[in-house]
This record gives C-alpha cells, structure tokens and sequence, in this order.
C-alpha cells in the first residue's frame, strides 16, 4: 500500500520452549510498473515444526485502478506450488511401517490465491483475501487419509494518524482471520505503532494470549525491526513468557511514479 518496491525477509521463532518448535523464514519482493496500474509480487516461505517441513513459492500479478481522490482499488491474483515432507530424523514411531511414513517423503501441490484492496498511499488500506482457492491435495496420497488444503478467508485494515506536527505518525492495524475446515476458527490482531520523522517506531498489539512489542529503526531505505510477544494466559502453561519473536529486514526501492513525484 505505499507504491514503492521493495524486498523484505524475516526469520520467526514460535514457542522456543517445546521440542521441535516452529521456525520460519520468509523472503518477498514487490514491483511497481512504470505505468503504475500493473506491478508484481513474489513469496518464498519454508517453515518446519514437529515431525513436518513445509516449503510454499508463491508469484502474484496484481492490477490497480484510480477511484476517488487518492484512493486505488487493488485486485491480486496468485499462483502457489507447495510442498511438505516428513523430518524423518525427528520421528520416534511406534510403528516404523506406518503407510503414511513409507509414502510421505515428499507431497506436492499447486493452489492460487485472490485478493482486493482499497487503499490510500500510507493513509489507510482496507483488503479481503480468499487463500487456497483450489483446496488442492497434494501428491501425498494414502488410503483413507485426506490431506487437502483448507480455504483461508481475512480481512484486513490499517489507518494512519499524523500527529507531532508532521514529524511523526501514529499506525493502527487491525487483522482478521477465518480458517473453514468444516467448522470456522476466528482469529485477529490488533497493532499500532507511533513512526519518528522515518528514523524509527515502536508499538505495541495485542492478539489472543499475546501481548506484543514492536520496536525498529530506518536506514535512509533499509529497515530493520523487531516484534516479540509476552505470553498472557492459559499459554504460559506451556511456554515462556515471550512465545513468539520476528526479526525482519527490508530494503525499498524508489521505482513508482509517486515516489519519483514526491
């Protein structure tokens, strides 16, 4: 939502306190067009936790058009190649010739995601997205074991308040989640942030049994930030204080019409 292409990636850390938690690294990219209507994204993500390691290679083609103002209407279309294997080294089973282990070394599968924003250059943005279209199964295929991906539907919002005469900005971001796997999981988070002249920010959120703290610093066009989370409630029976931590760099290049303008 800031017309600007850039290049980001993070690493995250779940749950340090349980065996084989999860970890995960994510690298992405975005371009802007010259003729501003048409740009490109892509996302490369790996995550393992438990017995499992995921792998998911996403390119989105996304188009915007003028309405209002300063407003863009947004629509995103990606295509998605997923795979999943079993970390063999990390399985103590009962029964070594369990079907699915003898068939699950690798499983693949292709899926597509749609997304559509309204959005205001760093003044709000407001989306719905609708993830694993296709609902694809993948090639791990085992009698009487059904290994289909479940369709993701968000929501999601951000507006930006000016504040401190111009030199700063105060961010809030709200995101909603809804898994439909037969029965509907709701799931949302709540973050805002106050952002000094582009030298740094910090904030804090707050999502079910995490309070979060947000802090980072910008390098004329490199950003590097930090979130952590406090634990609160029934989840510090079962872990540290801080459940998840984020570390995340991001490099932005001044490619769009309106940065060039501005």
């Amino acid at each position: 939502m800031n017309n600007l292409s850039e290049i980001s990636s993070s690493y995250y850390n779940s749950f340090t306190s349980a065996n084989n938690n999860p970890v995960g690294y994510l690298l992405m990219g975005q371009a802007t067009f010259p003729n501003d209507r048409i740009a490109a994204g892509f996302k490369l993500i790996s995550e393992s936790g438990g017995v499992l390691n995921t792998t998911s290679a996403e390119a989105t083609f996304i188009y915007r058009v003028p309405v209002a103002k300063s407003s863009k209407l947004s629509f995103g279309l990606s295509g998605v190649l997923n795979q999943m294997g079993i970390m063999r080294d990390r399985v103590n089973a009962q029964n070594p010739d369990d079907p699915l282990l003898a068939a699950a070394k690798a499983g693949f599968w292709g899926d597509a995601n749609f997304g559509v924003s309204l959005y205001e250059t760093n003044r709000y943005y407001a989306g719905f997205g609708i993830n694993n279209l296709m609902g694809g199964q993948t090639t791990w295929l085992v009698t009487n074991f059904t290994n289909r991906a479940a369709r993701l539907y968000s929501l999601s919002g951000m507006y930006t308040f000016t504040v401190f005469h111009g030199d700063g900005k105060l961010e809030f971001t709200g995101v909603g989640l809804s898994y439909l796997t037969g029965t509907t999981a709701i799931n949302y988070d709540i973050t805002s942030r106050i952002i000094m002249k582009k030298s740094f920010w910090v904030g804090t959120g707050f999502q079910p049994n995490d309070i979060k703290l947000l802090f980072g610093l910008y390098f004329q066009n490199f950003t590097v930030g930090y979130t952590g989370g406090i634990g609160v409630g029934d989840i510090n029976k079962f872990t540290y204080k801080m459940p998840r931590q984020e570390l995340f760099v991001r490099l932005e290049i001044n490619n769009s019409k309106s940065s060039r303008t501005k």
